[in-house]
């Protein structure tokens, strides 16, 4: 099979069950980028829904910290943050 597959659950205000997703890519070496990789995807899914005023929960300490703070060292994995970020602030109200 040789791909990776991440998985994402919507939860309402009360912590029931709403809608999940799952995605498969190709092989990404690095854990850290894949947990990127997952947000960005995340985002783009919940943009798609229309969908606002959530709460994220991330698996990943250095995907959350890279997200929300502005250093950043031009890798793959700051290019995805990056992007995340971008999506994030540019999506409609």
């Amino acid at each position: 099979m040789n791909q990776v597959g991440i998985g994402m659950c919507i939860c309402n205000d009360a912590g029931e069950f709403v809608l999940a997703k799952i995605a498969w890519f190709a092989p990404l070496s690095d854990v850290d980028i894949r947990e990127a990789v997952g947000l960005h995807t995340t985002l783009e899914w919940t943009s798609g829904l229309q969908f606002h005023n959530i709460d994220f929960v991330l698996d990943s300490k250095k995907v959350v910290d890279a997200f929300t703070t502005d250093v950043g060292d031009n890798s793959e994995f700051d290019c995805i943050i990056d992007a995340c970020s971008f999506f994030f602030l540019n999506k409609p109200k």
